[in-house]
């Protein structure tokens, strides 16, 4: 990697952040008009919250932070030499690329609708970045990038050996059963599926449950790291 080749990541959540800080800005406003120093009071309150969710969704969006979680959730799912395994909601390859670094020998494909900005994406979220930071990683070898939607994978029943899926199913509100019934479809038998979450665990294990993954493990992150849950199950 040259000076001047950095892998970027991008911020995550930009919209929400955007709204968040437009919300600071109209509490200001509103307070510098009333007179009353109970409204000022409660609209001081309100920005305070507002300044520390933004600070907490920096910390988040953080590329070391991010890597750290993607890292980490890779040695949650052990891959296999020899595997081929597939990255749904891919953003800009960050769990791609770290799936692709963990083995020698393996193949990754990563996955994406790839909107330029949604309201809990990345910011400059396309597939030339991703692509962008396989190769500056030196393992654009080994990923391939490529489009479509979780909710109907164009890959044949049981292709993967292992699918992951980091930060999306949280906010896959619409679609999200057939999301995981397409995952089940296409991961091989005794194949693995690991995927981040912030709600608690049971909503989505009872879920997968039905559709026939077991021998669940789990993991919880300090907050420090996120406070994010994985969780690693088996077809």
């Amino acid at each position: 990697m040259t000076e001047e080749e950095h892998v970027s990541y991008g911020v995550y959540s930009p919209l929400i952040l955007s709204l968040l800080l437009f919300g600071i800005i109209l509490c200001f406003i509103f307070y510098l008009i009333v007179n009353d120093l109970v409204v000022r009071y409660v609209f001081t309150v309100i920005v305070i919250a507002l300044a520390i969710i933004i600070g907490l969704l920096f910390y988040e969006s953080t590329t070391p932070l991010r890597v750290k979680k993607s890292t980490l959730l890779v040695e949650f799912a052990q891959p296999r030499e020899n595997s081929l395994m597939l990255d749904v909601g891919t953003g800009r390859g960050l769990v791609a690329i770290s799936l692709a670094k963990a083995c020698k020998k393996c193949k990754v494909i990563g996955v994406d609708t790839w909107s330029p900005l949604s309201l809990s994406g990345v910011s400059g979220n396309t597939m030339e970045h991703a692509q962008e930071n396989a190769k500056i990683e030196g393992v654009a070898h080994k990923v391939k990038f490529q489009q479509a939607d979780a909710r109907r994978l164009p890959f044949d029943d049981n292709t993967f050996d292992l699918v992951a899926c980091h930060e999306v199913l949280d906010t896959l509100v619409i679609g999200r059963d057939e999301a995981l019934a397409e995952i089940y479809r296409v991961t091989k038998k005794g194949g693995k599926f690991v995927f981040s979450t912030a709600l608690p665990k049971y909503v989505l294990v009872k879920k997968l449950s039905k559709l026939g993954f077991k021998r669940f493990q789990s993991m919880r992150l300090g907050i420090n790291e996120g406070g994010t849950t994985y969780v690693l199950c088996r077809k």
